[in-house]
């Protein structure tokens, strides 16, 4: 955060010092959650109903208190000065407001079913040359987690990409409404969090959040042939629309894609121009991911010459399709950082490519927060593996041996193998492993005993 001093806080919180130096140097700020204070000289927002704990908090004293509590709740609090507002929520977006307005920098907020980490990694690592850069920790995109991340931007910033999470709706609304981005992406939309957003129209309506959460006059960066995309209503839009994808109607656009020994070369497309890209890492979706990151990072203003190049030294993120060498000289495919729908369709195209004169294996966990609709989702998804050339489907969990009896209905002529947990699994697969083989292990993160598996099988260096 940008020091700045209490007196120039209070006016704009519409606050009243009970006590303290109005000199005091604010150097960090913080809502609500006492046991995320990092460091002394902090401005806490406590909320009438939020008890306040000096245990929490004596060690980075002195700290300064925001609050909207009674007289009589003042007396028990600690702190080297009290600001009294009428409401600290109110106190809260307007201090917000004000900090984010003493920064006219760009601000990217990326959000979509797949691809997010990927493409904050990709233009956080293109931007980084010229850039000094603020940006989400891994994939730690939680509401709770933007104010912090914004109170990460001071003088230095140059730029700032922010991973945003949807649980639910009103999440997107909540992280543009802190970090009042200049930029949004939304990279692909596929079925996810149904357990909050309830039918795929809600999932893509509180996707769409970020079209109205975009700064007056910003860019929205969208997937050119992304059908769920299409169903969001661009006309409120004021701003510039970019089309990234494969099609010939995209801004900037990717062909003659080749698969090389780690990665992918691709020809990118923009205003008549051509520049013959390399990136590391498979998968199709990792292509339009590197092209959000390329239109972004060339908004911004980093020539595209130099973004190609730039794009070669990108490293491939860890459990996102990484390929390694396995157990009895196998290939294994890790992709356990997430799952969900869209994620397995993509995984299984990379699969089949680098599989091919293989024995093609899936090894396939639960795939979290889909609500109600669990049934009709691993029905589908059973279908589609039917229709595929994987020779070995290993399902775990309950659900996902419906998946696997569904791909047998539908006709899939591979191995099943079924088991309610991963460790009824594991020797099944060391077995199968050798050089014949490539495996894609496929989960979420929260899965930690297949996460463990995937990392057993790999070779051990």
């Amino acid at each position: 955060m940008k020091p700045l001093p209490l007196k120039e806080l209070i006016g704009v919180m519409n606050g009243e010092l009970v006590y303290g130096d109005e000199n005091f140097i604010v150097k960090d700020a913080m809502v609500s959650h006492l046991h995320r204070i990092k460091e002394k000289h902090t401005l806490i927002f406590l909320k009438r109903r939020k008890a306040f704990h000096i245990d929490k908090v004596k060690r980075y004293s002195p700290y300064i208190i925001v609050t909207d509590k009674s007289d009589g709740e003042l007396k028990e609090i600690e702190a080297a000065g009290i600001i009294r507002v009428q409401n600290a929520d109110d106190a809260f977006w307007a201090f917000t407001r004000y900090y984010r307005h003493l920064f006219e920098l760009p601000i990217v907020a990326v959000t979509g079913t797949c691809g997010k980490t990927t493409t904050k990694e990709m233009l956080s690592h293109l931007l980084s040359s010229t850039h000094s850069i603020r940006s989400t920790i891994r994939s730690r995109n939680a509401t709770r987690k933007s104010f912090q991340y914004l109170m990460g931007i001071d003088e230095n910033t140059d730029a700032a990409v922010f991973e945003t999470g949807l649980n639910g709706p009103g999440n997107l609304h909540y992280h543009c409404k802190v970090f009042q981005p200049t930029i949004g992406i939304i990279t692909t939309i596929g079925v996810d969090h149904l357990d909050k957003c309830k039918t795929l129209d809600g999932y893509i309506k509180a996707k769409s959040e970020i079209v109205s959460g975009v700064r007056e006059g910003g860019t929205l960066i969208l997937n050119s042939e992304d059908e769920n995309t299409k169903k969001i209503s661009l006309t409120s839009f004021t701003g510039d629309i970019i089309y990234c994808g494969t099609s010939e109607s995209a801004d900037y656009r990717a062909s003659d894609i080749v698969y090389k020994k780690n990665g992918m070369s691709f020809t990118l497309h923009h205003k008549e121009k051509n520049y013959r890209t390399y990136l590391p890492g498979f998968g199709e979706h990792q292509i339009y991911n590197a092209l959000f990151a390329l239109a972004a990072a060339h908004k911004i203003g980093l020539s595209l010459s130099k973004a190609v190049i730039r794009l070669r030294a990108f490293k491939n993120l860890e459990r996102h399709l990484q390929v390694e060498e396995g157990i009895n000289a196998s290939v294994i495919i890790d992709d356990t950082w997430s799952s969900n729908p869209t994620s397995v369709a993509a995984a299984i195209q990379v699969l089949e490519t680098l599989g091919n004169n293989k024995t093609n294996a899936l090894l396939l966990g639960d795939i979290a927060y889909l609500g109600s609709h669990v049934r009709k989702i691993y029905h589908d998804l059973g279908k589609l593996i039917a229709s595929t050339q994987i020779d070995i489907l290993i399902a775990v969990g309950e659900n996902t041996k419906h998946l696997a009896n569904q791909a047998k209905k539908y006709g899939f002529k591979g191995k099943v193998f079924t088991a309610a947990s991963t460790a009824l699994v594991k020797e099944y697969v060391e077995n199968l492993l050798d050089e014949k083989t490539i495996l894609l292990v496929k989960g979420s993160m929260m899965d930690t005993e297949l996460i463990g598996l995937a990392k057993s099988l790999k070779l051990k260096e």
